[in-house]
């Protein structure tokens, strides 16, 4: 497993291993790192995993967050084998993780959302729209799961996956697997894909030294690592994230059974398609008084209560479970348990994902604890969710869908 492993003073202090998306360095003593030393900011940088890679970033820090002597910006950049960090004076490593090959496949992805490029760190890598593929895309042109790419026998092939819109190979669309090589582009939709191999990165403050590749942790059986890309404020990767929600549920299974009501749908809607609701009941006619004498009249039936949105919980700990949102107000603890909160009392060690019913929809914030959300991979204060939004806080991971 990969640790983050502390020194001062060319000593050993402090070893901790790097769980879940990402680690807080800083004098906060809420950080995952605490350091308490005047010369560190309360939150001063973040170690996070964008797949099988490992990233650092400053977080606006007083004193700044250098690599190997070089200032880190708040965007951050991908870690190589054998960097040090540099925080205050304290000395940040990662032990237990590898070295990339320098000729291990690299897919790089330009579209609506910029240029981004992932190392294929294992067999093939899954695209597509739902959360669980190796790499995210939040495009409804784009299926749940769209294309697969792979290595074989020394030959890149991609295989569209049953997609709505289908795949192709320059300008050719394509059915089964299919070879391709370097120059060559697949697309799908308003995205193209051209591959090559990693090279030794470079970065805005200069080439790095030669021989050294990208960190690369495989504890996480991550089948792509995030290489560089256009970030968006330097926060996140917009509507591209990397499948860290893995697994299989329920509401992937019924999407999929859905397949064949689709036909003669849209392609920009057919992929979205859900059961339709029944049809609204029309309002009752106006009863007027009767006279005493007559039998009373049955009272109107109350309209159908719509359908409660649910969402699907995931954290290492426990088995993947659905949770109904039935009430106003419903508390999931970073721990995974859940309640509504009527009780006045704490039932999780840390802090809380607040689920709230509007007349808007459903809006999702943190209480109980100074983090921000993250949603589809950018922190922020609250948010009004959508179908499909993955919601995170620490190792806990929640994916909103609107009705069950």
């Amino acid at each position: 497993m990969a640790e983050v492993v502390v020194d001062y003073g060319g000593k050993e202090i402090l070893r901790v291993p790097l769980k879940g998306a990402s680690v807080t360095i800083g004098r906060d003593p809420q950080c995952d790192l605490h350091l308490d030393n005047r010369a560190l900011s309360r939150r001063h940088a973040l170690i996070e995993k964008r797949g099988a890679a490992i990233w650092v970033k400053d977080l606006k820090s007083q004193n700044g967050t250098f690599v190997n002597g070089e200032r880190v910006t708040d965007a951050g950049q991908a870690l190589n084998g054998g960097d040090t960090i540099e925080v205050g004076r304290y000395q940040v490593r990662i032990e237990g993780v590898e070295a990339a090959r320098t000729d291990t496949p690299v897919l790089t992805l330009t579209g609506p959302e910029g240029r981004h490029r992932f190392a294929m760190v294992g067999d093939e890598i899954i695209l597509g729209r739902a959360p669980s593929c190796d790499i995210a895309i939040g495009h409804k042109s784009i299926s749940r799961r769209h294309l697969r790419v792979a290595m074989e026998s020394g030959q890149f092939i991609a295989e569209d996956l049953g997609s709505q819109n289908g795949t192709r190979i320059n300008n050719r669309r394509i059915n089964g697997p299919t070879p391709f090589k370097i120059g060559d582009k697949v697309q799908m939709s308003e995205f193209t894909i051209e591959v090559g191999f990693l090279e030794a990165p470079s970065t805005a403050v200069g080439p790095q030294k030669s021989g050294k590749t990208m960190m690369i942790d495989r504890s996480e059986l991550a089948n792509a690592a995030y290489v560089e890309g256009d970030l968006q404020k330097g926060q996140n990767l917009g509507n591209i994230s990397l499948g860290q929600h893995g697994g299989h549920n329920e509401f992937d299974d019924h999407q999929e059974s859905l397949a064949d009501a689709t036909k003669g749908i849209p392609a920009s809607s057919a992929d979205d398609y859900v059961a339709p609701m029944p049809p609204r009941p029309a309002p009752p006619t106006p009863v007027l008084p009767q006279p005493p004498a007559q039998q009373a009249q049955p009272r109107p039936k109350k309209p159908p209560t719509p359908q409660a949105p649910v969402v699907v919980i995931s954290h290492p700990d426990y088995a993947e479970r659905t949770l109904v949102l039935t009430g106003d107000v419903t508390l999931v603890g970073e721990d995974g348990s859940d309640g509504d909160g009527t009780e006045n009392r704490s039932f999780a060690n840390h802090g809380y994902v607040v689920f709230a019913r509007t007349l808007r929809g459903v809006v999702a914030c943190v209480a109980g604890d100074r983090r921000l959300l993250t949603v589809n991979g950018q922190n922020q204060l609250f948010a009004q969710l959508q179908e499909g939004d993955a919601v995170e806080l620490g190792l806990l991971t929640i994916v909103f869908h609107e009705t069950d």
